[in-house]
């Protein structure tokens, strides 16, 4: 199985991309949460496919949003 990835993000770009701090994106990570990530020679590296799959994962939807669109 090849794997290939065409942009990777660092972890200062992706918390950039949040919204939030570096640290956050670190403990995080340090916990499992969050997108699955690449070590190269001790650097990390995320996906891009990867953090969007994650993001989408994430999505919400408000049950009375979908309501009253489902209404009009």
């Amino acid at each position: 199985m090849e794997t290939q990835f065409s942009i990777l993000l660092s972890q200062r770009e992706l918390a950039q991309r949040w919204g939030r701090s570096e640290a956050t994106i670190g403990r995080a990570t340090a916990v499992g949460a969050g997108p699955r990530l690449v070590k190269l020679d001790g650097a990390v590296g995320y996906p891009i496919d990867e953090i969007q799959q994650y993001e989408r994962a994430c999505l919400y939807f408000d049950p009375a949003e979908v309501a009253l669109q489902s209404m009009a």
